[in-house]
């Protein structure tokens, strides 16, 4: 049988990963992510944020994440409540519904990687699955952000974003095995690769444009020009997580066959 070329496959694989996307609606599933993230996730990180280890807010985090001065990073400042005010407002009670309200993100989450991987739904019951992951993800939120800027001073730029990258990879390998449960780790590592370079390479990129369309929009339209500029990127982080989730759901499924017959030959070899 005649092998296809690497044009004729990369064509043919492209275009089974764009079937994939419309069929699960990913351009919808981006859309929701996005919105949830704005509205519960963000919310979590603010508190969280406030009660965590060290000085820092969720507006300094953002402002030292994109680089934002002057009129940009004051405007953020002031759509986000500094941590002394969090801390007065927050009672346990609002704890708990923040936390509830947050789990919608990680069900929208949960949903599009068992549209894209084919996975049988695994309902309420497995809710508490959310809870593992918002924990795990705010720990990597506390310890990536310092870890990042540490890197850079020290070893350059370039090393930081390999080891974000590397970072990346984790968490994207981490959060399917987390939600959906009981997938072998290696049918997610395609997904989990793609996201990682997909958001290292976003990463890059709104450390140019982030601080122009931040600082623009805060000048035009003041407070509400920042949530637009934040609800922008979430939804372009959204759109990475999707296609990383697709692109990587079709390339299991070809190589599924060939880690199959590895698993089964090296089964063999250790009875031998």
């Amino acid at each position: 049988m005649k092998l296809p070329s690497i044009p004729g496959a990369v064509l043919d694989f492209g275009t089974q990963a764009f079937r994939r996307f419309v069929d699960v609606e990913g351009a919808q599933q981006a859309t929701v992510l996005s919105a949830q993230a704005f509205t519960s996730l963000i919310p979590f990180l603010v508190v969280g944020s406030a009660f965590g280890p060290g000085d820092e807010d969720l507006a300094d985090r953002i402002n030292d994440r994109f680089d934002l001065h002057g009129n940009a990073a004051r405007s953020v400042e002031a759509l986000f409540a500094d941590s002394g005010e969090v801390e007065s407002a927050v009672t346990w009670v609002s704890i708990v519904i923040l936390i509830l309200s947050a789990t919608s993100f990680t069900r929208a989450l949960q949903r599009m990687f068992e549209r894209a991987y084919g996975t049988e739904p695994l309902g309420w019951s497995k809710a508490w699955r959310g809870l593992v992951w918002l924990g795990a993800f705010s720990l990597f939120v506390v310890v990536s952000s310092p870890l990042r800027e540490t890197l850079e001073g020290v070893a350059g730029i370039v090393f930081a974003i390999g080891v974000s990258t590397a970072l990346g990879f984790v968490v994207w390998l981490g959060t399917p095995l987390i939600l959906l449960g009981g997938m072998d780790w290696r049918r997610l590592v395609p997904g989990a690769l793609v996201s990682a370079v997909l958001g290292a390479l976003l990463s890059v990129a709104s450390g140019i444009y982030m601080p122009i369309l931040v600082t623009w929009s805060a000048d035009k339209y003041g407070l509400i020009g920042i949530a637009f500029s934040i609800q922008s990127w979430l939804l372009t982080a959204s759109f990475v997580v999707v296609v990383g989730a697709v692109v990587g759901a079709i390339a299991s499924e070809r190589f599924a066959p060939h880690l199959e017959r590895l698993g089964r030959r090296r089964a063999g070899e250790a009875a031998a």
